[in-house]
């Protein structure tokens, strides 16, 4: 049953949406920001002792390491107190994202994360154009935990590879993998050999083993251009095979990878890599182009989500009629739950429409007035497009766009909003909303024409 949270205490990353969503023994987070509540520190002088380390004593320095920390004290305060009105706490949480304004300060970020959460979950951390919702916000989170007692089947979080497990220590303060039920969740992975001295980036196929250069030619510019990020693809995918099978997990039981881009443009090459790994396009996929990924020239990071056994359980939901945009179904469903690919707007023949002309007639002249304040061309019918191919892929697998729990956006800018939100009234009554968060970043989509993708997760 799906049980949306509201609280007057705590602010939504957007109104009308809940801060949260609970559905069989999971929480899902609508986009926790520093004044999420009424709690929000300014400075240093603001912060508890265990969080003033990096405090010089100078005005200037102290300034700007001041306000990255007193916002990520802020964020993790809110964070803690949107788990305590789903029943749960910072311990149950399965994967957290945490969106950067300028990654440059992540170590002002961790710092603080650390007081907060010792043991902490899996998380990517992505640099964005803007943190959606406070637009001087130096960081943003999202969320999934486990509420214990309410589902048998959902346990407990058990972390199966911790911040320094030595078969594949950390990058940052993060857990590699942890479990609930039949569910695992890593965190996101960059290609850096952390088992190495001085932790080397992979730049290149001669930094990986025979098996990872298939796609070489053997030829200097070429293997400059598409080089790079099929290493790195592959060292990355090879590093998360290895982490799911100390869970005796292997590839085929993946349900969902969700990929991050340093350069859209990279796309291509990494779904040729990506084919290699999944052959039987049995997990849904989606892509996005961030503004930064990893460190250190990095130009992809990758986290999986996993079901025990799931060659024997999943339903594959397909793309329908026309031609599907990448190797990856529509959705997958698993018990209680439905990860959808990540959709972009789309005609049936697989290319982004341009405008409202593209748009079937009964959006036809939603989307021509949209036309006249978005920011940039197609985006209207971009949103349209991606909704239809959203609900499509719903009913498909035996649901509706009411049954979503978990929806991000992906937009180049928040100013786009409310022309979001008037095509999303169409489809999603506000007494249906899910938990919601939007992320302004470089790439939309997985390709450089895309002005929006929606990734879902929905109740089966």
């Amino acid at each position: 049953m799906k049980l949306p949270i509201h609280s007057p205490d705590l602010v939504p990353v957007l109104q009308p949406y809940p801060v949260a969503v609970k559905h069989d023994g999971l929480v899902f987070l609508s986009g926790v920001r520093p004044g999420t509540t009424k709690a929000r520190k300014f400075g240093f002088d603001d912060l508890p002792a265990s969080c003033q380390t990096r405090k010089q004593g100078f005005g200037l320095p102290d300034r700007v390491e001041g306000e990255v920390s007193a916002d990520s004290w802020s964020v993790h305060t809110a964070l803690d107190a949107v788990l305590a009105a789903a029943g749960t706490r910072d311990n149950q949480i399965l994967r957290q994202h945490v969106w950067q304004r300028d990654k440059r300060f992540f170590p002002c970020y961790e710092r603080v994360r650390a007081v907060f959460q010792p043991k902490p979950s899996p998380s990517s951390g992505l640099g964005v154009a803007e943190v959606v919702g406070g637009a001087r916000d130096w960081i943003g989170i999202d969320a999934i935990a486990v509420v214990p007692g309410e589902n048998p089947a959902r346990p407990e979080r058990q972390v199966t590879s911790e911040v320094y497990d030595p078969r594949l220590p950390s990058a940052s303060h993060y857990s590699q993998s942890v479990t609930s039920g039949d569910l695992l969740f890593t965190a996101g992975h960059i290609p850096i050999k952390t088992t190495e001295p001085g932790k080397p980036l992979v730049q290149g196929f001669d930094d990986v083993p025979e098996e990872g250069r298939f796609l070489a030619t053997g030829r200097s510019h070429p293997d400059s251009r598409d080089g790079p990020i099929a290493a790195q693809t592959w060292f990355v995918y090879a590093e998360l095979r290895k982490l799911l099978a100390t869970s005796g997990m292997t590839m085929d039981d993946v349900v969902l990878s969700t990929v991050y881009l340093a350069d859209p443009r990279d796309f291509p090459v990494f779904h040729r890599m990506h084919q290699h790994f999944f052959p039987n396009q049995t997990a849904a996929l989606a892509v996005t182009g961030f503004d930064e990924v990893g460190h250190r020239g990095c130009r992809i990071e990758i986290e999986l989500t996993a079901a025990k056994d799931a060659a024997s359980r999943r339903e594959l939901v397909s793309w329908g009629s026309g031609t599907p945009p990448f190797a990856a179904p529509a959705a997958v469903r698993i018990g209680s739950l439905i990860f959808y690919s990540g959709m972009v707007g789309l005609n049936p023949e697989g290319s982004l429409v341009t405008g409202a002309a593209d748009v079937p007639p009964e959006g036809r002249a939603l989307v021509a007035r949209l036309e006249e304040i978005e920011s940039r061309p197609g985006f209207a019918a971009q949103t349209w497009a991606s909704f239809a191919r959203l609900s499509e892929a719903a009913k498909r697998a035996g649901s509706d766009l009411k049954d979503l729990l978990k929806m991000t956006v992906y937009l180049r800018s928040a100013s786009d909003l409310p022309v979001f939100e008037a095509v999303r009234r169409h489809f999603i009554a506000d007494a249906d909303l899910p938990a919601f968060e939007c992320v302004a970043i470089l790439g939309p989509g997985p390709v450089r024409e895309a002005e929006i993708q929606i990734e879902a997760i929905g109740a089966a």
